[in-house]
């Protein structure tokens, strides 16, 4: 199985050419020379424990580093009870089935504030984190739950509310998503000395626990003065400028996985791979 000390390059979902059929699926991650895939459950996971144990084999026998994106709709701090539960119980499925899928990060927004105060949100979700752990943690094989950056900035997910879960919840490690990060700033992380500042804070405030399971999402982006507000491919004029980073990571010799979440995932993936050959060619 691929190991999680290089640097890693994969698409968010399947390639649309492989229509669904899951070895295809792999067969084409494998021709382009991608390394990793994040399976996307964004309405769920629907799949069965037959198709969880083949797309498990096909990763492990084709190299290919698994990571799962939660449903979109996980709300934890949510007003409605019902909500809550159901996003505890979304996230202890996607702890079962990781070892089925060779999953070793479960990718999930925590959701909305749900009319609390920060405070109050960080330690609702913060508790019901623990609680989900508590119970399904060691059915995950290794996976760890990886709460993400948010792109609107109405929703929990600043760099600080997501260092702070990390910290206060074991199994925790973060996903930084750099698109979501330049919407939130509205425009001001896109060069080398925004992308190390929040690097640093990372790893200042969570050490081994981040550097040794780097989790990033890229893509371009547009936004408003709330944050995010669509995805978009590289190459247009939409930020970020995604080659800061190929080069502090190159440079560091940081081992992150890049997982592309742009319109065309696996050609943006594509691209982001071929930034970083060209620096190492340098």
């Amino acid at each position: 199985m691929i190991e999680l000390n290089q640097v890693l390059f994969g698409p968010a979902g399947y390639p649309a050419d492989a229509r669904g059929n899951v070895e295809r699926v792999f067969q084409i991650l494998v021709e382009a020379g991608m390394t990793s895939l994040e399976y996307a459950a964004v309405h769920g996971l629907r799949t069965n424990e037959e198709k969880a144990t083949l797309i498990g084999h096909l990763a492990q026998k084709n190299n290919i580093s698994m990571s799962l994106h939660a449903a979109y709709y996980i709300s934890i701090a949510s007003k409605n009870p019902q909500i809550r539960e159901n996003s505890r119980q979304r996230l202890i499925k996607a702890l079962r089935f990781a070892p089925l899928m060779g999953v070793k990060r479960i990718v999930f927004h925590p959701g909305t504030h749900g009319g609390l105060s920060s405070e109050d949100a960080h330690i609702t979700i913060r508790d019901s984190l623990r609680s989900i752990w508590e119970e399904a943690g060691h059915l995950g094989g290794g996976a760890l739950l990886a709460p993400e950056i948010a792109g609107k900035i109405s929703m929990f997910g600043s760099v600080e509310q997501i260092i702070r879960l990390c910290q206060e919840v074991e199994g925790c490690i973060p996903t930084i998503d750099w698109a979501h990060l330049y919407a939130r700033s509205q425009g001001e992380i896109n060069d080398k000395e925004s992308y190390l500042k929040i690097i640093s804070q990372f790893e200042k405030q969570l050490g081994d626990l981040f550097l040794d399971n780097m989790h990033f999402h890229i893509s371009a982006i547009t936004f408003t003065e709330k944050g995010e507000a669509s995805h978009k491919p590289f190459g247009g004029e939409w930020g970020p400028d995604l080659y800061p980073l190929m080069e502090i990571v190159h440079e560091v010799g940081y081992k992150p996985t890049f997982i592309c979440e742009s319109p065309n995932p696996l050609q943006g993936a594509l691209y982001a791979k071929y930034l970083l050959e060209e620096l190492e060619k340098v």
